[in-house]
């Protein structure tokens, strides 16, 4: 392994490095009026999670006539992550249903709500997690998300998830993540390990029929996803702070001036400026 291999090992595993990082790489946007938060993004506050908004039938079955054809092209690996993104550049347009959830009142809405207006947008993607044999690896394992101070998923089935092997995203809430011993490394953790550190806590299950979701902070709550031996498909839709500790993911910090010009067709109603720091556009 290379130096620099190592120097990038070493910043991404330790905490502290991670959340300096912010110090000397991201800078205040511009901020704007927004409602009170609303009775969900108080439960974020105190609980770390929340019931999301339902997608239509109609919605539903436009999502799926785009998303589900392309599961057949996914290659499962035995190592890494156990998902795929089928979002790609292309369907950043205004008549992609991803994207008029993605934006809509009820998920960018709320997400303003919780960060105050100071939000940027962080990921949309359709994941495809696929089967797997063998312990748990990556995000199976027990974690928390590092990108930022606080975080915010909107996640979405697209297909039912009822039982577990359908993969139901687990999680245990803000005050039982605080019982899991801390650490100055990013830790992924196994299952014996995590049930002796939350002793009586309790780990909860995100099930439910296509088009239910949750809101989550992943930051503030262990969680691990993927587990499934039936095939799950899923829109997670992430905000971060305006200082996030790392950037967007690629595909939305290289089609930033693509997404806002989207956003400006989708949501006439939000200003430019709140839309420039949604994207990190400002400066």
């Amino acid at each position: 392994m290379s130096i620099r291999s190592v120097a990038s090992f070493i910043r991404w595993r330790l905490v502290p490095l991670r959340y300096l990082q912010t110090l000397s790489t991201n800078r205040r946007v511009a901020r704007e009026r927004w409602a009170m938060p609303s009775r969900e993004m108080n439960d974020v506050q105190t609980r770390g999670y929340a019931p999301g908004p339902s997608l239509g039938p109609q919605a539903l079955e436009a999502i799926s006539a785009i998303y589900r054809p392309r599961t057949a092209e996914v290659q499962a690996r035995t190592t890494g992550h156990p998902f795929v993104n089928l979002f790609r550049a292309e369907d950043i347009r205004a008549d992609n249903p991803v994207v008029r959830f993605a934006f809509s009142e009820a998920v960018l809405g709320r997400a303003a709500e919780y960060f105050g207006n100071q939000v940027t947008l962080d990921s949309i993607q359709v994941l495809y997690s696929y089967p797997t044999e063998g312990a748990p690896r990556e995000s199976q394992l027990w974690h928390k998300d590092y990108g930022d101070s606080r975080s915010l998923h909107c996640m979405t089935y697209l297909n039912d998830v009822q039982e577990p092997q359908d993969g139901p995203f687990a999680f245990v809430d803000r005050a039982d993540s605080a019982r899991i011993r801390r650490s100055p490394f990013v830790r992924r953790i196994d299952d014996a390990q995590f049930a002796r550190e939350l002793g009586d806590g309790e780990v909860r299950y995100f099930k439910g029929t296509a088009g239910t979701s949750v809101f989550v902070d992943p930051a503030a709550c262990y969680h691990y996803g993927s587990r499934c031996r039936n095939p799950r498909l899923a829109i997670f839709v992430t905000f971060n702070t305006d200082r996030p500790f790392v950037p967007p993911i690629p595909l939305v910090d290289a089609n930033a001036q693509a997404l806002f010009d989207v956003a400006r067709e989708v949501r006439p109603d939000l200003s430019e400026r709140f839309l420039r720091t949604l994207l990190r556009l400002n400066g």
